[in-house]
């Protein structure tokens, strides 16, 4: 486990979408949770498209625009990128996406899920499609 510590949210941070950042040119694959794509749109019961995708990525750029940014690091993904946990004042970014409903979890944040389906926040109040 590896840990590239607290770097000011003015250093070249940036969120792809929801669950990928870049630091500079180096691209960080945020664990435990999957977040809609930049290019999809929840819909609720009166057909009314929300852009969740862009929601998600707005969420993180905004926590990330907030304050020091840190990742710990467990490893790389098929594509040498490196795969962690980031943080943010103490907030974990993939907590934080899950527990406001705009992302779903994988293998963590569980608790957080189903207090947002329960709660039918966002991606639980309305049904994920993939725009073209």
């Amino acid at each position: 486990m590896l840990t590239c510590g607290p770097v000011s949210a003015a250093e070249h941070w940036s969120a792809e979408d929801g669950d990928t950042l870049w630091h500079d040119k180096k691209r960080i694959q945020l664990l435990g949770f999957d977040a809609p794509e930049l290019s999809q749109a929840c819909f609720d019961a009166a057909d009314k498209i929300w852009p969740c995708g862009k929601y998600a990525r707005d969420h993180v750029q905004h926590l990330i625009a907030s304050g020091d940014v840190s990742c710990i690091i467990e490893g790389k993904d098929g594509y040498n990128d490196d795969v962690g946990v980031c943080f943010v004042g103490g907030i974990d970014l993939g907590r934080d996406l899950v527990k406001h409903g705009l992302a779903m979890a994988d293998t963590r944040y569980l608790a957080e899920e189903q207090e947002a389906r329960f709660a039918k926040r966002n991606l639980w109040s309305w049904s994920v499609i993939k725009r073209r």
